[in-house]
């Protein structure tokens, strides 16, 4: 992961810890679908549990690991939306907001 950004100069890494709140993404995303999928197929496709453990089990191994760069962005957009960085430029304008 870059330092800052590029464009505007965000700093990505502004304190230790800071990307645990990705996990919040990362583990909900990962839950939500794993419950629709499992009652989409248990109760439209008549599925049973056990034929749907091993699949399930491996999404959720596998699919956090890939989304795991989109749930630190994600968290870091959230972030910047509720509690913007005031050196950072505001969007569209190419000024600084507020040194």
């Amino acid at each position: 992961m870059n330092p800052q950004c590029p464009a505007c100069g965000l700093n990505f890494h502004p304190e230790q810890g800071y990307y645990l709140g990705a996990i919040y993404f990362n583990y909900g995303l990962t839950a939500l679908i794993l419950v629709v999928t499992f009652f989409a197929l248990f109760f439209l496709a008549g599925i049973s549990p056990d034929q749907m453990l091993w699949p399930l089990a491996a999404f959720c191994v596998l699919f956090p690991l890939w989304f795991f760069r989109y749930a630190r962005s994600l968290w870091r957009g959230w972030d910047q939306y509720w509690d913007p960085d005031e050196t950072v430029p505001e969007a569209g304008t190419g000024k600084e907001a507020v040194p």
